[in-house]
């Protein structure tokens, strides 16, 4: 602690130091600039009987204004007895072995360091973003409160003062701010985005137009201590990454002189995860356009970016297509190119460092034909190479060559295989159905299709990150199941039948998931829409939802980590390259043909699922029609819907007219039937207090308690109810398309062509 001349405990002793000091500030009172403190550990290094060196490390803490900063220092100093060349072994062995690197600062100029970068105030908001939400806070409707919000947050205002600015609860200002950083101006729907100007139009999170105009540079180690990166994760990728730049360099044909970004990149690649643990690609991106690390030029800051932004999430052809609407599109055709082909080694890096461990490294590298393997060693070799090859989708798309990740013979023995079956590098727009295929042989095209499908999206649905994966991959397996329905007839089921348990089971795994996914995402359009000034308290819900999702969650995982699951998608992926698998006899017993190509059957099979749905009308018309019958016509629309769906490509063009009309009333009949089920379960909690009907260990009811007080559920019961009776009484008209003449002579021309 150090005082000032005057202050509390001045010593008037004179001293050089004292007469200095006072020369240099004259009456001003000395202020603290931060607080170091310190603990160190002191080891002896000796060469055999000789003493040569003493190490000491130092765990060092930062702080200042309430934000702090900590980190090692080892210091090396010779003993009396020590050698230049004991210093310079030492030195090396801790760069090689250890990957520590020179630090160049004292710790009183890192501590200047941190004191400068501390008083940079970092903004919410882009410039861009800034004048999109000023526009949308002019409108005359509930949107302008989210609006103010950000606005306020990106002015310094805390949660609490942002609310009172915007008309809105401390904790709904904390659930936009939290969607903010994860969907950025995706949260105002579309229409009022396209009432802004300056509005991103990629699907994209977060297309800015132009890079940041005046980016600020700063120091690599700067950048460390700001934002927290993980150093031995950082060295580690890095490391990988240059491994596989040199290892690699006959297939990308980089430059050597690429190697020193590729570093810089690999080392900034996870800048952004203590900013925003949920969307860290962007902020990473954010970062590092705004203060890019010292020493570049434009175009490799925006190489840099281009890396952190690309590291996380599957790459898609759609993805990559879409660059030119992104701050990246200033960078020429060729410096696109290599700027792709770092961060496909930069996401390559990061995978073979997943288990965070810095333990696993490259071996061997050999081609065989078109595919290149790459051996991997050490303890997590299994895991790490099985996440590096799931990463590989960018080198695939810019290089088409395959890669495969292979540790060594055994060293999966006790881990859960999760890359079983390789995930699909892209995926065909159609099954390739003819009208001259066998139905049996339109059967495999399909389920290879949708099984495809499925594999591409379970490793999304595994990280959890984006809800949509979990989405695609369960319509997947619907889709599969109720192709045996419309495909049955035509195969040998006693071989299916294996297959159908499967997709059933993972069907209800990651069903148990999604819907609770669909009852919040429906509960945040509620909350939405409210009126400004009501407020609506659905934290107790929350809170049993959230409790229900991660046990819901951890089922599902363990499920796909299971034996079981692991031999269904290899076993029905190997079925399905058989052409012909699981045909059904195209005579019958009598020597005679059966109806089995596309051109004869599926007129048949159309018309019978309309009559399926059709045959409802004298069931569901009229007053207090039950719900579950509803709901039974529901899964008759969907049949005919995938019937129609699963035909397409050999039906006419109006087919597409007529999926859409069959998805308008299935949808209705959906919207219906999540209303039923959440108004029973929103009634349980209110009865309960828990996420469905409480129940003892042997399945048996227990006697409510004094009712639940949660005047927010309440008003949330009685919403769904009124949507529930809405759509109870606009379905006549729903319904009534289906006996439309214009409706019927659509279908007849859709077969026609056959």
């Amino acid at each position: 602690m150090v005082h000032g001349p005057h202050g509390s405990g001045a010593s008037n002793t004179a001293s050089p130091v004292r007469d200095r000091v006072r020369q240099l500030i004259g009456d001003a009172p000395l202020m603290p600039l931060f607080a170091l403190e310190q603990v160190r550990v002191v080891r002896q290094v000796s060469r055999g009987e000789q003493l040569v060196s003493e190490l000491s490390l130092d765990e060092v803490h930062l702080a200042l204004d309430g934000r702090r900063q900590a980190y090692f220092e080892l210091e090396v100093e010779l003993a009396p007895q020590g050698t230049e060349d004991d210093l310079r072994g030492i030195a090396t062995h801790l760069q090689d072995e250890w990957g520590l690197k020179p630090e160049p600062r004292s710790k009183f100029e890192r501590a200047l360091a941190f004191l400068e970068e501390v008083t940079v105030k970092e903004r919410l908001l882009t410039p861009q973003e800034r004048v999109v939400c000023q526009q949308i806070a002019t409108r005359d409707d509930l949107y302008v409160r989210r609006a103010l919000a950000l606005l306020s947050l990106d002015e310094g205002a805390t949660q609490a003062q942002a609310g009172q600015r915007a008309g809105l609860t401390a904790r709904r200002v904390r659930y936009w701010l939290a969607e903010f950083r994860q969907r950025r101006l995706e949260v105002f729907p579309n229409h009022v985005l396209a009432g802004a100007q300056s509005v991103p139009s990629s699907p994209l999170p977060e297309p800015l137009s132009q890079p940041v105009e005046s980016p600020q540079p700063l120091p690599l180690e700067v950048l460390f201590d700001r934002y927290g990166v993980d150093r031995a994760h950082a060295r580690t990728v890095a490391d990988r990454a240059l491994a596989l730049f040199d290892g690699l360099s006959p297939f990308h044909g980089l430059p050597p002189e690429r190697r020193p970004l590729l570093e810089m990149a690999a080392l900034l690649h996870n800048v952004g995860l203590q900013t925003d643990p949920v969307d860290h690609h962007i902020a990473g991106r954010d970062i590092l356009l705004a203060h890019p690390p010292t020493g570049l030029e434009d175009h490799e800051r925006l190489v840099v970016a281009l890396t952190a932004f690309l590291h996380r999430k599957r790459i898609t052809p759609k993805k990559l297509a879409e660059m030119d609407k992104t701050p990246f599109a200033t960078l020429p055709e060729p410096l696109l190119h290599e700027a792709l082909a770092l961060a496909a080694l930069v996401r390559l890096a990061d995978g073979l460092d997943y288990s965070q461990t810095g333990m696993s490294r490259l071996g061997e590298i050999r081609q065989q034909g078109a595919t290149v393997e790459i051996m991997v060693v050490g303890p997590h070799a299994a895991v790490d190479a099985g996440r590096a090859e799931a990463k590989s989708d960018l080198w695939y798309l810019l290089f088409e060559t395959d890669l495969r990740f292979i540790p060594p013979a055994g060293a999966g023995v006790g881990v859960p295989e999760r890359f079983a079956e390789p995930v699909p590098r892209s995926l065909p727009d159609k099954p390739g159905l003819e009208a001259d295929d066998s139905m049996a042989e339109a059967a495999r095209k399909t389920f290879h299709f949708h099984l495809q499908r499925m594999l591409y999206h379970e490793p999304g649905t595994r990280l959890g990150e984006d809800i949509e994966e979990l989405h695609d991959m369960r319509v997947a397996t619907r889709r599969m199941r109720a192709a045996f329905r419309v495909f049955g007839d035509y195969l040998d089921m006693e071989q299916m039948s294996p297959f159908v348990k499967g997709l059933r089971r993972t069907g209800r795994a990651l069903g148990a998931v999604r819907d609770l996914d669909v009852f919040w995402e429906k509960t945040h359009r509620y909350l939405d829409n409210l009126p400004p000034g009501q407020p609506v308290d659905l934290e107790p819900l929350q809170m049993v939802w959230k409790a229900e999702r991660e046990r819901a969650r951890e089922q599902m995982l363990a499920y796909l980590d299971s034996n079981r699951y692991i031999r269904f998608k290899a076993r029905f992926s190997e079925f399905l390259q058989k052409p012909g698998a699981g045909a059904q006899s195209v005579v019958s017993r009598q020597g005679e043909p059966l109806p089995h190509r596309l051109r004869h059957v599926v007129p048949v099979a159309v018309y019978q699922r309309l009559a399926a749905v059709r045959a409802y009308d004298e069931w569901v018309t009229g007053p207090d029609v039950p719900l579950e019958r509803l709901h039974q016509l529901r899964i008759a629309a969907k049949g005919l819907r995938y019937a129609l769906e699963y035909f397409r490509e050999v039906l006419g063009p109006e087919a597409k007219v007529v999926i859409n009309e069959v998805k308008a009333l299935q949808d209705h009949l959906g919207d219906l039937q999540d209303a039923v089920v959440a108004s029973n379960l929103l009634r349980d909690f209110l009865t309960w207090g828990t996420w469905g009907r409480a129940q003892t260990k042997k399945g048996g009811a227990i006697r409510p308690p004094d009712p639940i007080i949660a005047p927010g559920v309440a008003s949330y019961l009685a919403a769904r109810q009124t949507e529930l009776q809405g759509l109870i009484e606009a379905f006549p008209q729903v319904w009534a398309r289906f006996h439309n003449p214009e409706f019927s002579q659509l279908v007849a021309s859709v077969v026609a062509g056959l």
